[in-house]
Order: structure tokens, then sequence, then C-alpha cells
């Protein structure tokens, strides 16, 4: 077990399938299957694979997003954290549930590169540059710590679709189940 930290929206959408689900069960009554999972069926049962695929197809479908896999999330999910962490490898690690640091920076390495690239003309500056080209370097800085798009795209999906959250979240759990 490992204690995780969620968002606020992560959470409100819990709780509203949390009642959702009660009131299934009070719905059904005995026909409920109740498997004490976090995101069910209408009948309590777990989600199977190709059911989930079918969800993640017309969900990308509706939103006009690029075709991905189901695990492309958990991707996605980790290369936003490093990003919006400036690259703390330990945090992220913890939130992903990698058992080892090592997995997250072979894997990930490439979302920290502008980082790296970043520091590098810091380091620069501080140590060799004589002022003339600070201005220069500060527009390439803030271009190397840019999102790429695809991750822009996906946060502003978000953000404007809070409750794709919710629904992101549900197959996230109905995959874990599986």
């Amino acid at each position: 077990m490992r204690q995780i930290f969620i968002p606020k929206t992560v959470i409100d959408a819990l709780l509203e399938n949390r009642s959702v689900q009660e009131q299934q069960k009070a719905d059904l009554a005995d026909e409920y299957q109740d498997y004490h999972l976090v995101i069910a069926q209408p009948n309590g049962r777990p989600y199977e694979e190709h059911q989930i695929a079918q969800k993640m197809k017309r969900l990308i479908a509706e939103h006009n997003l690029k075709p991905v896999v189901f695990h492309s999330l958990r991707h996605s999910s980790t290369s936003i954290k490093l990003k919006l962490s400036g690259g703390d490898i330990k945090a992220v690690q913890g939130d992903t549930g990698h058992s080892q640091s090592r997995m997250v920076t072979d894997v990930y390495s490439h979302v920290v590169d502008s980082d790296r690239k970043h520091l590098a003309r810091k380091f620069n500056d501080h140590f060799f540059s004589d002022g003339t080209k600070k201005e220069e370097t500060k527009k390439a800085a803030a271009s190397d710590l840019a999102m790429d798009e695809s991750t822009q795209a996906l946060l502003q999906l978000l953000q404007s679709s809070p409750e794709l959250a919710g629904t992101l979240l549900q197959l996230t759990q109905t995959l874990k189940q599986t």
C-alpha cells in the first residue's frame, strides 16, 4: 500500500461516482454484485478490457483527440507531472507508483531535457557570459521550458472540461482492476 495525493477535482469525481454507485446498489438491491470496486459497471461487476477500449475510443472520437492506447494516459500523466514539478523525480515516482526512480529517469528523461538545456544556459550566464546575450538566453530558456504541443493541448482540454478528469480517472481505475 502507498499513500497518494490527488487533486480536488479527482476527489470530487470519486465522491460523485460513489454517490452514483450507492444509488445503483439501492436500485438493484440483491441483483447488484458488489465487488467493492471504485469504478464498476452499473450492476457492480468489473469492466472488461474490451469495454474499456470501447469507452476510450468513444472519448477520443467525441473530443477529436489523437488516438492512443489506455496506458498512454499514465505516460502522459507522468510526463506532465515531471514538467510541472520541475523534474522532481522522487515526487513523480511516488505519485506514479514506480518502485524505483530509475524507471522514471530511464523512460521519461526526454521530458526533463529542456530543463537540462535551461540549466546549461543559466550556468553559462552565471560563469561565462559577458552580459551581451542575456536577452537571447532568456528567450531560449523560456522556449526550452515550454511544454510540448500535445501536453499543452491535454492541459487545455482538462481545464476546459473538468468532467474529463473524472472519466479519465474511471478508465484508469477500471484498467487497474482488470
